[in-house]
């Protein structure tokens, strides 16, 4: 006995108000659970990237300090590698593997360059 499929096809003709009243109670769900979904996706990818900055903030910490060993410094300073997003900064804090001694200068220098990058996404 050989048994045969054949494809169903759901057909709907859209001829009467009821089919529409039935379509929307099918998608409309849908385009919620989406956009729900959508914004918890949002969220998450931002909790996840201030998490990611506040790790990146207490390794750079850990190389500020003073009182800090010189293995803990070691161990932060090879953490860095994994901050790539940060490397512009990082490039400025550190000069010839030492902490910049002109703080007061750099810190000038890039609050200059933030305002003018605030000032670019404002007239964009």
């Amino acid at each position: 006995m050989r048994r045969t499929w054949r494809r169903v096809v759901i057909r709907m003709s859209f001829s009467s108000y009821q089919d529409w009243i039935v379509w929307g109670m099918l998608v409309l769900p849908l385009i919620v659970i989406a956009w729900a979904l959508t914004w918890r996706v949002l969220i998450e990818a931002e909790r996840n990237r201030h998490e990611r900055y506040r790790r990146f903030y207490s390794v750079m910490e850990q190389l500020s300090r003073s009182d800090s060993e010189t293995a803990a410094k070691m161990a932060a300073a090879y953490e860095l590698r994994n901050y790539r997003e940060y490397a512009d900064i990082v490039a400025k804090v550190f000069v010839d593997g030492r902490m910049r001694q002109d703080t007061t200068l750099a810190l000038k220098q890039e609050l200059a360059e933030t305002l003018k990058h605030i000032e670019r996404a404002r007239t964009h």
